[in-house]
């Protein structure tokens, strides 16, 4: 995926409080749309992620003030997590969140949005925080 040009908007000021962290992540989406088994997910890149929300590129029209369920891996943590004797899994640690899209930027059916999370359990929580301390140190 290429990445599209931000906003106009955002190229002037930036608008986060948080500090992003601009490492590729693999991530997907699905719109949140009960039954939730019937949605089609798509695979994303998240481009950078802060501790409230993220930026992600995605093969599919996402529409401003959308609601998805989104799904990030972060890269290495399920290790630390086993070693830690709190997971015993080879698996990409993943963090699930319903979240709001911000902003969407939309070319050739290939959208780049920013997205806020809306409520995300304490264990997801407390693992993104702590992933992203480490990626600052």
């Amino acid at each position: 995926m290429g990445l599209l040009h931000m906003p106009q908007e955002a190229h002037y000021r930036e608008r986060r409080a948080m500090t992003r962290y601009p490492h590729p992540f693999t991530a997907s989406i699905a719109e949140f749309v009960f039954p939730m088994s019937c949605q089609p997910e798509f695979k994303a890149e998240c481009l950078d992620m802060t501790s409230k929300g993220a930026m992600l590129e995605v093969c599919s029209i996402i529409p401003k003030g959308s609601v998805q369920q989104v799904s990030i891996e972060l890269p290495g943590f399920e290790k630390k997590l086993h070693k830690n004797s709190l997971l015993n899994c080879d698996s990409p640690y993943q963090i699930r969140v319903v979240s709001r899209v911000i902003w969407a930027t939309v070319k050739d059916d290939t959208s780049v949005i920013g997205i806020e999370f809306l409520n995300m359990n304490k264990s997801a929580e407390q693992a993104l925080a702590r992933y992203l301390k480490e990626k600052r140190t």
